[in-house]
């Protein structure tokens, strides 16, 4: 990532937590668990957009490094990353990322890079290969559940927690659920051979603003990418809000494209100098 190497470093970088390991006792899907998973499930509608500040830590093969953004996201429709470097926090980088396409204007050396939004290109700016709705679950901290507990393959359950296995079109997910809060902890997504391919951990939750109400949101937010050779993962973004505001009455995302800059297409870059 271009911002991440404008105010690189390994320092700040700090050990991932890893998802709560699911209940060991297997047992049988009653009606009280089948709200758990229900009430679970509520949050992700809760949330339609948001405008904050945030520190992301990257860590990839090849680099660990840390950047502060302001984070702009209208769900289902786009994200809008404003890096910052130095000590005076000069803006280095602008990126729109869009469901079919990616904008980044590369400020300190004057270069637009455009192309399709695809798991190649985001791996490119951002060193992981996330999907659009994966990365924006990341910057969201609320996963959509859109499965109906009709979907939930077997349950287990121990120490305050519950997990779900729940089937859906093209593999599986493994749901953990703190049973006292009600919160997911942990969402790890498997494909249809069984192989694990994503990892989400969703990490002291707050109850923010929200309209007329509020709604409980993660402070943290780490994704671990899986490539198919892998046992554990080599790719990973981690997100930690300083302040945000959930559900503005007013967010617009106006990204400018440069006249000056000089264009780069994203497709045809095979590696990015900066990872």
């Amino acid at each position: 990532m271009l911002a991440l190497a404008a105010v690189a470093g390994c320092s700040g970088m700090e050990s991932v937590t890893r998802v709560p390991e699911p209940p060991g006792e297997r047992v049988t899907l009653t009606p009280e668990l089948k709200q758990l998973y229900r009430d679970a499930a509520t949050g992700s509608g809760l949330v339609n957009s948001l405008d904050g500040y945030a520190d992301l830590y990257l860590k990839t093969p090849k680099r660990k490094a840390k950047a502060y953004c302001t984070v702009q996201l209208r769900k289902s429709h786009d994200a809008r990353l404003i890096v910052t470097g130095g000590l005076l926090g000069w803006p280095v980088a602008d990126m729109l990322i869009r469901p079919d396409s990616l904008f980044v204007h590369d400020m300190l050396n004057n270069r637009m890079f455009v192309g399709r939004n695809n798991p190649g290109n985001l791996e490119k700016i951002l060193g992981v290969q996330a999907g659009f709705g994966q990365l924006t679950e990341t910057l969201f901290g609320i996963p959509g559940m859109p499965e109906p507990d009709s979907a939930i393959e077997s349950v287990r359950q121990g120490s305050g927690k519950v997990s779900y296995t729940v089937r859906f079109v093209g593999g599986r997910k493994l749901l953990v659920v703190d049973a006292a809060s009600k919160a997911l902890e942990g969402m790890t997504l498997f494909d249809s051979s069984g192989r694990k391919s994503v990892e989400f951990r969703f990490i002291d939750y707050r109850m923010q603003p929200s309209g007329a109400g509020q709604v409980r949101v993660p402070k943290e937010i780490d994704m671990d990418l899986f490539k198919p050779d892998e046992v554990d993962s080599s790719h990973s973004l981690r997100v930690v809000y300083d302040e945000r505001v959930i559900n503005p009455s007013s967010l617009t995302i106006s990204f400018r494209r440069p006249a000056k800059a000089r264009v780069v297409n994203l497709d045809d870059v095979e590696r990015m100098p900066w990872l």
